[in-house]
């Protein structure tokens, strides 16, 4: 049975990265190559060299990463790197087999918000399944081992604005490098919200001098959700205080506040942002015993 659903999480996984290598090679035939538009890492260096050396933008890849490959599995080893070396293959042909696949649009605009749409999606659904194609991302990685004080989010940003401004002296059109900047931004839009979830709501803290109970059930009996206590202490006026804590929706925040100033106008209230709440009776909206 542990085999079985040790199975099915690495079939799962399989799938996810094979989605997200499909939505990739998608984003780069449909929307990106035909528009020109650069979008970074090593598939953007490729958009630009295809007007120079007559090799197709998914055979130029491949070449590319060959050496980032090699360099990870002297650096990494073996285990650490045949996945990788998997999926960059399976990146390059999947590309190379799409290429074929007309450009939907030829509105560069259009382009760049569709294009890293789909991409951010497959770089979801990579993350999701564990898997990589290797290149900038790969490359930011073993640079950061040799140099530490860089972080490999900065040494992306340094690669793909590299890779920008070599677009825009290569074309001779800084409108490419602005459609490529909105593409990686919808990228990263998309691939946020799907990583962090979907339910976001707020936490809220109130650090109340009143009753606990009689904050707590106006505000059960409003949101139809469950509140939690916690004791604390003023440290400057050393008095006891009671820390309520409740997770709220965005729009029921106006009601919370209306709520606490009727309450407790003292009250000290913290709204934080939540990127997903999961769990409890936050889902379904129903607090058992309450009825509106």
């Amino acid at each position: 049975m542990r085999y079985l659903e040790k199975m099915d999480s690495r079939l799962l996984q399989g799938l996810c990265t094979l989605g997200g290598i499909l939505l990739y090679a998608l984003s780069l035939d449909l929307f990106l190559v035909g528009n020109d538009i650069a979008a970074g890492g090593l598939s953007g260096i490729a958009v630009v060299l295809r007007q120079y050396v007559p090799i197709s933008v998914g055979v130029m890849i491949y070449i590319m990463n060959v050496p980032i490959l090699i360099a990870a599995l002297i650096i990494n080893g073996w285990r650490y790197t045949v996945w990788t070396i998997v999926g960059a293959t399976v990146y390059s042909a999947m590309t190379e087999l799409l290429s074929f696949c007309p450009t939907l649009t030829h509105d560069p605009l259009a382009a760049a918000v569709f294009g890293g749409a789909v991409y951010g999606v497959g770089m979801a659904l990579l993350t999701f399944g564990g898997g990589s194609t290797g290149g900038t991302d790969l490359l930011s990685r073993l640079c950061v081992k040799k140099l530490p004080s860089m972080s490999v989010g900065k040494m992306s940003i340094f690669i793909d604005g590299a890779v920008i401004v070599l677009a825009i002296l290569s074309f001779g059109n800084v409108e490419v490098g602005l459609y490529a900047i909105l593409t990686i931004f919808v990228c990263s839009c998309v691939y946020d919200r799907i990583i962090l979830g979907f339910k976001r709501g707020c936490i809220c803290l109130i650090v109340t001098a009143r009753d606990a109970q009689a904050v707590a059930g106006p505000l059960m009996q409003a949101l139809r959700r469950g509140v939690t206590r916690m004791e604390g202490t003023g440290m400057y006026a050393g008095q006891a205080r009671s820390v309520l804590l409740v997770a709220v929706r965005r729009q029921e925040v106006p009601t919370v506040k209306a709520i606490l100033r009727s309450l407790d106008e003292g009250a000290f209230v913290m709204l934080l942002s939540a990127n997903e709440i999961i769990g409890g009776n936050f889902n379904i909206n129903v607090f058992p015993g309450l009825r509106p």
